[in-house]
């Protein structure tokens, strides 16, 4: 296992998430059973590598349909705006709730083949990989939407009002300066997830290069996904 850590007491191959050695029953680490949200959220900010290792280290992968519900809300707002650049003006046939459920169900059954196929690719590239750690890593690497949905979007409906989803006129013309600022902050929020997916998959592999690429397939692949959310929840 190019991933693996080695027993210090009798020095057997042990996959990296393993707490116990395989051979000998020896403590390899101390015990994680449950996330503690807020104490991860802290780490996230601080140490990504570490908040990393303790998502994977854990026997629960705890909170992960919670922050996906609420991220998801923030991943239609997103690709609405989106829509607003693709598409124009336009006025959807099905109602906000629809619409929530179907980037839903789609980001979610993203993640799930996503992770499926990582785990199997990097088996044959003899990594030792779980599912479910790829799925919580996913997951919470997506965590900078979450501030965006709670702190960035109110701010932006009370500043702005009916103009921060409208096209004639938009935002930029109605206030310009604040309107950059804003967008300017939901790009950094874009990158910052985009640099924890990056960590995510490096803390995982130990590796660089394969840690690098699965992370580039997931961005791309991610981000080409909400563009064609945009296009089909809104003009369905």
């Amino acid at each position: 296992m190019k991933n693996s850590v080695s027993c210090p007491n009798c020095n057997s191959e042990n996959p990296f998430y393993n707490s116990i050695c395989s051979g000998c029953k020896y403590y390899l680490r101390d015990r994680i059973v449950n996330l503690d949200l807020w104490s991860v959220i802290s780490l996230l900010i601080e140490s990504p590598t570490k908040a990393f290792r303790t998502i994977i280290f854990s026997e629960h992968k705890n909170f992960i349909f919670f922050i996906l519900f609420f991220v998801s809300i923030k991943y239609l707002i997103n690709a609405r705006f989106i829509s607003m650049v693709s598409i124009g003006e336009f006025q959807s046939s099905i109602g906000l709730q629809l619409s929530y459920i179907i980037v839903l169900g789609i980001i979610l059954i993203y993640f799930i083949i996503f992770s499926f196929l990582h785990k199997s690719f990097s088996k044959k590239s003899e990594f030792s990989i779980r599912l479910r750690d790829t799925f919580a890593l996913i997951i919470y690497s997506q965590m900078p939407f979450l501030f965006g949905l709670f702190i960035l979007f109110p701010l932006e409906l009370v500043i702005l009002g009916d103009y921060l989803f409208s096209m004639n006129p938009t935002p930029f013309i109605i206030k310009g300066s604040i309107a950059y600022f804003f967008i300017s902050i939901e790009i950094g929020l874009a990158i910052w997830s985009i640099f924890l997916v990056f960590k995510a998959f490096l803390t995982q592999s130990q590796q660089t290069f394969f840690g690098i690429a699965s992370a580039t397939v997931f961005v791309v692949l991610f981000w080409t996904l909400i563009y064609f959310c945009s296009l089909i929840v809104f003009t369905i």
